[in-house]
């Protein structure tokens, strides 16, 4: 569901709740009644808003994914191709141009990154958990422009994409 839709359709979920409980209000029902009734309003507008919260940064994390033929139009001198799995991992295989940062590190060398706290930052892990992490570690440090690449390590292999070995 698009988010303008999505939005449209809890403004009328709220309108129609409150136009209920009022009208029930301008119709004498008791003040027990109309008590439950603004409490249960109060309460479907908290849960719908919270909804629509989370729906919002669900859409703004997935606006945030680079395809992996986008991160490659990109210049390399211009971007930060950040790796967060282990060493061991890394060492294993890895996207070309990429730097091995293991999320369990990153806070202890975020100065080895400030100069990229405003250019492209494109992040990448085995699966995409551990890169969640870190984009939210980074962003929270100042990091203005970071973004997830799409598939991560399965999806570049499974597309058998090139990567590196180190140690071979």
């Amino acid at each position: 569901m698009q988010k303008s839709a999505f939005l449209e359709l809890l403004a009328k979920i709220i309108n129609k709740s409150t136009l209920s409980g009022c009208s029930k209000k301008l119709n004498g029902s008791n003040t027990m009644k109309n008590s439950k009734l603004i409490n249960l309003n109060k309460s479907t507008f908290t849960l719908f808003t919270c909804l629509c919260l989370l729906f919002i940064s669900a859409a703004a994390m997935a606006s945030r994914d680079i395809s992996p033929e986008t991160m490659l139009a990109m210049q390399k001198s211009e971007r930060l191709l950040l790796d967060v799995r282990t060493v061991e991992e890394y060492t294993t295989s890895h996207i070309p141009t990429s730097v091995n940062i293991p999320l369990n590190e990153i806070g202890t060398r975020l100065s080895r990154l400030s100069d990229f706290k405003d250019s492209p930052v494109v992040v990448y892990c085995r699966s995409g958990t551990r890169a969640a992490k870190a984009i939210t570690l980074l962003e929270e440090n100042g990091f203005t422009n970071v973004m997830h690449l799409e598939g991560d390590m399965l999806g570049w292999e499974a597309e058998k994409r090139p990567t590196n070995q180190l140690g071979k």
